[in-house]
């Protein structure tokens, strides 16, 4: 399994088949194969702790108690959306997401791993690859929904 490193002067490197995978799944629009690189290249507990991109100012009275949240690296940051860029330029039947719909793909998914979904929301041929997903209830949820077949009530 060959690693990509994804632009020459940042060491973030994704294997070949991941990138296989980005590629093909993406559909040729940017914003899609920037989430599949996010995933990729952030773990979910990195995606999971940190503040995203730092952008908002969280006021200190919110009272939140709990780690610190970082922002995300930012070299890596910057590399996705450096490659993003590169990408769609090199490859115009692309769609290039502008500036604000990149933030908001990173800030998806935070937001994602903290409610332990994976990243996009949908699991690959039912195989999740994802430490951490499990959070209580969600067994649950979908026990329970095997129940509720319509004949109840």
């Amino acid at each position: 399994q060959g690693s990509k490193q994804l632009l020459n002067n940042y060491p973030v490197y994704i294997t070949s088949k991941q990138w296989d995978e980005a590629v093909n799944s993406s559909k040729k629009d940017g914003r899609r194969l920037l989430r599949y690189l996010i995933r990729f290249v952030f773990t979910t507990d990195e995606l999971k702790y940190s503040c995203g991109l730092g952008k908002r100012k969280r006021s200190v009275q919110s009272g939140e108690t709990g780690p610190e949240r970082r922002p995300l690296d930012p070299v890596k940051v910057t590399c996705l959306r450096e490659f993003i860029r590169m990408h769609c330029t090199s490859n115009p039947d692309w769609w290039m997401p502008s500036e604000e719909q990149i933030n908001k793909v990173f800030s998806d998914a935070v937001g994602h791993a903290r409610q332990g979904r994976a990243v996009g929301t949908f699991l690959h041929n039912g195989n999740s690859y994802y430490e951490g997903t499990d959070h209580p209830g969600s067994q649950d949820e979908i026990f329970n929904r095997g129940m509720q077949d319509g004949s109840g009530d």
